[in-house]
């Protein structure tokens, strides 16, 4: 994505990252290798977004967490623009904010301590920071929470672009290629 610049608006970027990940040749076999990155690193209480689109695929990652006995795990559900960690009991098809069905989560309320957050991107910069969908929701999320922020996205997806007075730095980022620390 090198094509793009620093003055670009976030829109065109946006569009354009969409358009490279719209386009990605095989992106099971990239996702199953960011995956095989991302598991070693996670434990305790973790939330990790479920999936849509050409977002990097975290099925396999949700079940594997799933099936290990000192992890919990979470998953986002958005209402009205505000992310609510909740307890996983199972996973199905997500709704088109990546909401499960309802009873695919624990009816108990958790107000987990979340030791970390695996969330999703469109574009990320050196600097750790990154472009979502433009709601701001993770943003506003992460404002609240402290926990460690893990980004997934294809190498593809680095890209020069200023961060706003809002935007929360992601702790790490994993590629295909590499884990970047920030």
């Amino acid at each position: 994505m090198d094509e793009l610049n620093e003055s670009t608006s976030k829109s065109k970027i946006r569009k354009s990252l969409m358009l490279y990940r719209n386009e990605l040749a095989d992106k099971p076999r990239l996702s199953r290798a960011i995956a095989d990155k991302v598991l070693p690193m996670l434990s305790g209480n973790v939330m990790v977004y479920i999936s849509i689109g050409s977002e990097v695929d975290t099925a396999y990652i949700v079940d594997m967490l799933m099936s290990v006995q000192n992890v919990t795990v979470f998953a986002p559900y958005t209402e009205n623009g505000i992310i609510t960690p909740k307890k996983l009991v199972a996973r199905f098809a997500p709704d088109r904010m990546g909401n499960l069905p309802r009873d695919c989560y624990c009816s108990e309320h958790y107000p987990p301590k979340l030791d970390y957050c695996i969330t999703p991107l469109l574009g990320f910069n050196d600097r750790g920071y990154r472009i979502g969908y433009g709601k701001g929701c993770y943003d506003k999320f992460f404002a609240r929470c402290n926990t460690f922020k893990i980004g997934l996205a294809y190498s593809g997806q680095a890209i020069k672009f200023e961060q706003e007075a809002t935007d929360v730095p992601l702790d790490c980022c994993v590629t295909e290629k590499n884990v970047i620390y920030f």
